[in-house]
């Protein structure tokens, strides 16, 4: 009996010792790999609950985007886990974020883990007072039940951007089945290629035929949502006068849908913000002696929301108002010639919050604006508009700028009334 026990012993010795000679312990290491598999799938299981082991089938896939970092499918068929790093404009800092995806397509889980999106770094609280990502469970590709928040339009977008992106990778796979669009989704999601200048766009109260109305939140035009018949359209009037229909499959059909056009436009005069004479006055002072002001109607959807010829001492120049968004609203002023050369150039500000850019060493304003001075659109170089640290009033200077130069050119293939 000694024996035994004794042999019994230097067995437990001999195992201990061989094992770390190996560098792992017989007895534990399959208590550790059971341990490291058991809190991978704990964060897996917090957006796909129910899930018993998982896969990861990252490499097998085509056609990923830049944004998914890894795509786990539940091998039982329950479903799949997807870890994205999003990002947006507003940070460099990456959005990181879980998303569990049922077998049937519908999202069952998101889980948030980090995204500077406010001064301190930290996740937009509007989103959090909004719970913004349960709003996304149950919804399939479509997310046509999920918007944007207002106060956080780049963490929401940005978010928003990521999911799509995770869903799209499990239709391209034929993972999932894609979501059916209704009409009305098909139609808003058209604005962005047919009206860039539209920005943040909220709802306001529609009537007759106007199913949704909608207005740019830097005031440059609405879009309306409306029905003739069995048909929807989509109709925009931009902040000019000038209005136009597409149809669910992006054509302009405006010929044959007069009538909508007409209804449109009287809601949209109604709720237009007007700001002409501002606008006339500001061009006033920029060029001494302007008169004979006579305002256009441009068939432009971008950042322009006037647009005017005047005279001065016998010479007509083109003057441009655009409304383009950096920090903050910006309100931009150009003048241009015959030959379509700036003129002149002013803001009423380029840099909002300035304490908030703490590498912000200050501008040469004149410089600035003189630097944009002679550029026409087949000369000018976005560098011109580049302001040290102020990148997002840089960009709605490169906005603002390539706009009016457009809207010209709308002028001179007679897209003005």
């Amino acid at each position: 009996m000694k024996l035994l026990k004794t042999f019994g012993i230097l067995l437990i010795v001999i195992a201990l010792f061989g094992g770390a000679m190996f560098g792992l312990n017989f007895y534990t290491q399959p208590l550790i790999e059971a341990n490291n598999a058991g809190a991978a799938n704990e964060r897996l299981n917090a957006v796909l609950p129910d899930g018993k082991a998982f896969e990861d089938i990252t490499s097998t896939l085509a056609d990923l985007p830049a944004s998914i970092v890894s795509v786990n499918k539940e091998t039982s068929g329950l479903g799949f886990v997807i870890s994205c790093q999003g990002k947006t404009d507003y940070s460099a800092a990456p959005m990181v974020l879980d998303i569990g995806i049922s077998a049937d397509g519908k999202i069952c889980g998101i889980k948030f883990f980090s995204y500077g999106d406010d001064a301190s770094g930290n996740w937009n609280p509007k989103l959090d007072a909004a719970n913004y990502p349960a709003t996304y469970v149950g919804q399939d590709s479509t997310l046509a039940d999920v918007g944007i928040v207002a106060g956080a339009t780049y963490s929401s977008n940005g978010f928003k951007t990521a999911v799509s992106e995770a869903m799209s990778v499990l239709i391209t796979n034929n993972m999932i089945a894609a979501g059916v669009k209704s009409d009305a989704q098909i139609l808003e999601e058209l604005i962005p290629t047919v009206a860039p200048g539209y920005n943040k766009l909220a709802e306001v109260t529609a009537s007759g035929n106007i199913q949704k109305a909608m207005k740019a939140g830097n005031d440059v035009g609405f879009a309306y949502i409306m029905t003739e018949g069995d048909a929807s359209f989509l109709v925009l009037v931009n902040a000019m006068g000038y209005g136009v229909v597409y149809n669910t499959e992006g054509a302009d059909v405006t010929a044959a849908h007069a009538a909508l056009v007409t209804e449109a436009k009287a809601h949209a005069a109604a709720n237009q913000t007007s700001y002409a004479s501002a606008v006339q006055t500001k061009f006033g002072r920029l060029m001494s002696g302007a008169a004979d002001f006579a305002a256009l109607e441009l068939n432009t959807f971008n950042t322009v929301a006037l647009a005017y010829t005047f005279t001065v001492e016998g010479t007509t120049y083109y003057g441009f108002y655009s409304r383009s968004v950096g920090f903050h609203q910006m309100d931009v002023y150009f003048v241009l010639d015959e030959n379509g050369a700036i003129v002149k150039m002013d803001a009423a500000q380029f840099i909002f919050e300035e304490e908030y850019f703490n590498a912000f060493a200050g501008m040469d304003t004149a410089a600035y604006k003189n630097g944009f001075v002679g550029s026409t659109a087949d000369t000018w170089n976005e560098s011109t508009a580049v302001i040290a640290t102020a990148t997002m009033t840089s960009n709605a200077m490169k906005q603002s700028t390539k706009d009016i130069f457009d809207a010209f050119k709308s002028i001179n293939e007679g897209g003005a009334q």
